[in-house]
């Protein structure tokens, strides 16, 4: 391995390393502004109208009371309150459970108070239509309070309705059997006049649960997506929370004009809402010591009433089904996400032939270092032409130090004449380079890892591979792994580099054997499983084949 290729291992040591520090300085946090919360408004201004019955339909008596209606799917099990006119009371995903986890409820006490629809009125305040409201079905009334859905009962629509004055609200929920989509469909009537700008707004307060405590805090973003552009909102921090005092800490980020779709995301789950039409868009993050609460605002035109909502987990083609764009964040940093999608499509053709993610991870490392081998056995004989002139090199330095144009004709030549290219050696660290970033992102942020176990102690791909705890200190086994392939590997490269008998660089190469090792061992210790478990293997496939090509040269 030549100096050109260690550099070049550092400095992708480094992107990985300082690459969120560097987004954190271009992109900083918006300066805090204050901000009411729409859940701390609606005690200051709520709509106390008991609900009427409109003419359409023939609603449950008992309107005063919450009453939960069940909708069971193949992909979660949802409980639907006539509170707000239809808030979420739990969201339980069915797949991507861990081993230890029964269940995973996306909706919890902070964000209950759901899918509220406000809308400012003539005297400029924003009236908030919370309460209980009445459904549009009777079936309460009949005994039914729950519905499986699945491909022979596909769809089941709720309605609720609110009195307003001398009109009505109806908020129609839509939900199907294969999508984590809820189409959302809200009507105002004969309260029109009222509307200071002809829009209603539909919130989402409270953000999302954390289901990766120890990894969720860099992931905390809210998304706004206008035009094809998509811009985060930043909600989290390598620390988990932005206060660390127990005080309440307030920013926003508002946006005017049309906009695709409005959300918030977590490391694997993220929820919504891909308005019809919308001109307003608001995200406001609320972080305390205790919980980081996000509050999604989305003003939208009456006479456009369909929204999209979509709460569940981050897989790319369930998002990539809204057409908004949002995929685009799912595999990490969008300017590499061609690459990142190839990887990702790869690996899953791969799980639908040999479904264990694990020696999916395996294969994968073997077929990468299959398809460059071509390049590095390049890399490597060019390396050992290198080491052969070494010798001739060092005296054109010498002979021709005081000349160094002459000195650089002479080189150039004797390159020449001996068939060696000096940017062979970088070429296939070039190459690979892309690949070996996008499978980084790819491992820590698609959610098909994610409790997927390989053998042994391994039991989750997307977590760190901890044996067993040393007081609270975690042992990861992999990191030790594919630190020791790694100082293996550069062994093995530096044995066929010249070495020009300079001692200073030979201090300098060996130093870097043992640096270069250790700070990739720090720097991997808590990343995912997967992530050390390909790149053990793609090291110990890096070892064989310089042993192979040595021994062909």
């Amino acid at each position: 391995m030549d100096q050109k290729t260690l550099i070049g291992f550092i400095l992708i040591g480094a992107i990985l390393l300082f690459w969120p520090t560097y987004l954190d300085f271009i992109s900083p946090e918006p300066q805090e502004k204050e901000s009411v919360s729409p859940s701390e408004n609606i005690a200051q201004k709520v709509v106390q109208n008991a609900p009427l019955t409109p003419e359409i339909d023939s609603p449950s008596s008992s309107v005063f009371l919450e009453n939960i209606y069940t909708i069971e799917t193949p992909l979660f099990t949802t409980g639907v309150s006539n509170k707000n006119g239809g808030s979420l009371s739990s969201f339980l995903v069915t797949k991507h459970l861990k081993e230890d986890e029964a269940s995973l409820d996306l909706i919890d006490d902070a964000n209950k108070n759901n899918l509220l629809v406000s809308y400012i009125n003539q005297s400029g305040e924003e009236v908030f239509l919370d309460g209980f409201w009445s459904e549009s079905k009777s079936w309460f009334v009949e005994g039914k309070n729950s519905v499986i859905l699945n491909e022979k009962n596909p769809t089941e629509t709720l309605s609720y309705v609110l009195r307003v004055g001398e009109g009505f609200v109806q908020k129609d929920l839509t939900f199907s059997y294969d999508s984590y989509e809820v189409a959302i469909n809200t009507s105002l009537r004969n309260i029109k006049k009222d509307v200071l700008d002809g829009n209603f707004r539909l919130d989402w307060v409270g953000g999302l649960p954390l289901t990766e405590p120890s990894q969720d805090g860099m992931f905390l973003e809210g998304l706004i997506g206008q035009g094809g552009d998509i811009e985060s909102f930043k909600a989290g921090s390598a620390g988990l929370f932005g206060s660390s005092s127990g005080t309440i800490e307030r920013s926003a980020k508002q946006y005017t004009g049309p906009a695709d779709f409005a959300g918030y995301r977590t490391k694997y789950f993220g929820v919504f809402f891909v308005p019809q039409k919308t001109d307003f868009v608001e995200i406001t993050k609320y972080s305390s010591k205790e919980r980081i609460a996000v509050d999604i605002i989305t003003n939208q035109n009456i006479n456009f009433e369909e929204t999209t909502l979509y709460l569940g987990p981050l897989e790319y083609g369930e998002v990539s089904n809204l057409g908004v764009g949002i995929e685009e964040k799912i595999l990490g940093w969008q300017w590499l996400s061609s690459v990142s999608w190839l990887v990702y499509s790869i690996m899953i053709f791969m799980y639908g032939l040999i479904p264990n993610y694990g020696v999916v991870v395996v294969l994968f490392a073997i077929l990468i270092k299959t398809v460059t081998y071509p390049l590095m056995a390049k890399q490597l004989r060019s390396s050992k032409k290198m080491q052969e002139i070494n010798p001739l090199l060092n005296n054109i330095k010498n002979k021709y130090k005081n000349n160094p144009t002459l000195q650089q004709q002479k080189i150039a030549a004797l390159f020449q004449e001996n068939k060696i290219n000096p940017l062979a050696g970088c070429l296939p660290m070039l190459i690979q380079m892309p690949v070996l970033m996008s499978v980084f992102m790819v491992f820590r942020n698609t959610i098909e890892f994610r409790g997927e176990s390989f053998v042994f102690w391994i039991s989750d791909l997307s977590a760190a591979d901890t044996l067993f705890f040393v007081g609270e200190i975690p042992f990861n086994v992999l990191p030790f792994l594919m630190s020791a392939s790694m100082y293996y590997t550069m062994q093995a490269g530096m044995a066929n580099q010249p070495s020009g008998g300079d001692p200073a660089q030979e201090a300098t190469q060996k130093m870097m054997k043992y640096m270069f090792p250790g700070m990739m061992f720090f720097l991997f210790y808590s990343f995912p499983s997967g992530l050390n478990l390909y790149y053990l293997c793609f090291n110990v496939m890096q070892i064989a084949q310089q042993k192979i090509i040595s021994k062909e040269a």
